[in-house]
């Protein structure tokens, strides 16, 4: 059989088993030891009943307890679905009855929300991860060396469609092998990084880019949630060689008044994706951590994510751009709508192919037919290549607002707006922000009488706080075009409008 996700570990266990491999704030493990408890706990599943091909909720911030449920389900078959922890109830059931959830695996942090949550799904397993590693330290610890073929489905993870229904996202142990040795060799990552883990584990750029990518090369990982004084105190404090991060996690750590006592100069790459650094943040940032090695990268969820990167020296003069040069496994076209390229500064719709493409949407063959045509993965971003080749994303074909890196969908705040008697209609745009990239905002048509306050408790107790509208305007009606479609164009242009009541 080939190599799959958890033989990585088991390989690593082998091959460095004193490297301190996992630093959590509670934690510094060595891969022996989180490959030890990972196979007891995976003893101690197959003990409770889970079974190979069981589809498992992994819900827990960054740290070891994550990758205790992680690699134990990997272990005997079970497909562990990350989810993002600050979702609402609502949100979750939703997420956990359209892929057919047979568990929940949670750090005991989060009792609440499981509670919440597990009396409105038909689950098999509901397992805190601390209670089950307990109960399974007398369990052996050797491998299980169970017969899993890398071609079998080993993860999911979710993305929210622009109808407001999360979608599944498939991957099996070939396609994220893919991405870690593409991504190790761009980077040149070897057993000697250390890498710095702040972003969301449930969000597939720090799961299945960077840190598989580390995990392939045997580096150290330095594993939390983001605070910008915890991301530069662990740079400080653990020396790490390499970070991925939104755009406004870098901006936010450079405004700390006390940065010039952190040494970060340690820092060999500092990647971020899910929306350009301006030139002047570019230059700020910079200057501030006093290191020009900021890679840009591209890549959609359903890539890998995997696609494209703008190099540090091509900032300063192709800032705004997601680069030229995809990575070794990947190609992108930007093509008119009959398939053709496009020329120089015309627009297009970008599409990548590559062996780390998603195996399809779960359960939904016609969304992954639309999605994927000819082996060619269909983007929905709109953009141009310059004379140089260089690739500038314009628009987003299906509306999504990135704010601080994270996809919000307009049409689920929508949604969730309509079912309000006051609200006749109501349409979610993003609007430019100098520390977020784009926040939300909803332009609302009522038919009855509501304050915004009113509204946004309303729109809280149905969303996660970062999807919630942060501002909020009233319009006597909403501009269309002749079939009836909302224009989002000209209600991005509605504020200087006096049809608005502020």
């Amino acid at each position: 059989m080939g190599l799959t996700v958890h033989g990585v570990l088991e390989r690593n266990a082998r091959k460095y088993p004193e490297k301190e491999a996992f630093i959590t704030s509670s934690n510094r493990l060595t891969y022996a030891q989180m490959n030890q408890t990972c196979n007891q706990l995976a003893r101690h599943l197959q003990e409770q009943g889970v079974q190979s091909g069981d589809r498992v909720a992994v819900m827990s911030r960054n740290n070891e307890q994550f990758f205790y449920a992680f690699f134990s389900l990997m272990k005997i078959g079970a497909i562990p679905m990350p989810m993002n922890i600050r979702l609402t109830p609502n949100e979750l059931v939703a997420i956990l009855q359209n892929s057919n959830a047979s568990g929940i695996f949670y750090e005991t942090e989060l009792q609440e929300t499981v509670n919440a949550v597990q009396d409105r799904i038909n689950v098999n397993h509901v397992v805190a991860i601390q209670e089950a590693t307990h109960k399974a330290s007398t369990y052996s610890e050797e491998n299980l060396d169970l017969s899993i073929d890398p071609r079998e489905v080993c993860e999911i993870l979710f993305t929210s469609g622009t109808t407001g229904v999360p979608k599944g996202v498939v991957f099996n142990h070939e396609k994220i092998l893919a991405i870690a040795s593409a991504v190790s060799i761009h980077f040149h990552l070897s057993n000697e990084d250390r890498m710095l883990t702040l972003m969301p584990l449930s969000h597939s750029a720090p799961l299945n880019t960077f840190f598989m990518s580390g995990l392939y090369c045997g580096s150290s990982h330095v594993i939390g949630d983001y605070a910008p004084k915890t991301f530069l105190t662990l740079i400080h404090q653990e020396q790490t060689t390499f970070s991925f991060a939104a755009p406004v996690a870098y901006l936010l750590s450079s405004k700390e008044p006390d940065i010039k006592q952190y040494d970060l100069s340690s820092m060999r790459v500092l990647a971020y994706g899910g929306g350009p650094l301006a030139l002047a943040s570019y230059k700020h940032v910079k200057e501030v951590f006093k290191n020009d090695n900021f890679y840009q990268v591209y890549g959609l969820t359903e890539a890998g994510p995997n696609g494209i990167l703008l190099r540090p020296q091509e900032h300063l003069t192709k800032a705004g751009s997601i680069g030229k040069y995809p990575t070794l496994n990947m190609e992108i076209r930007v093509i008119h709508a009959d398939g053709t390229d496009t020329e120089p500064n015309e627009y297009g719709e970008i599409i990548l192919t590559g062996d780390s493409l998603m195996l399809g949407y779960d359960n939904n063959p016609e969304e992954t037919n639309t999605t994927i045509k000819n082996g060619w993965l269909y983007t929905g971003d709109i953009a141009y290549k310059d004379e140089d080749g260089y690739v500038f994303i314009v628009d987003r074909k299906k509306d999504v607002i990135i704010s601080g890196g994270v996809n919000i969908y307009p049409r689920e705040i929508e949604e969730v707006l309509a079912r309000h008697d006051a609200v006749l209609e109501s349409c979610v745009i993003g609007i430019p922000n100098e520390e977020w990239g784009e926040t939300v905002k909803a332009v609302v048509v009522l038919n009855g009488v509501v304050t915004e306050e009113e509204l946004r408790i309303f729109a809280s107790s149905y969303l996660a706080d970062y999807k919630c509208p942060r501002q909020y305007s009233f319009a006597e009606a909403l501009p269309r075009n002749a079939s009836g479609k909302i224009l989002k164009q000209r209600v991005k242009e509605l504020d200087g409008n006096k049809s608005i009541i502020k």
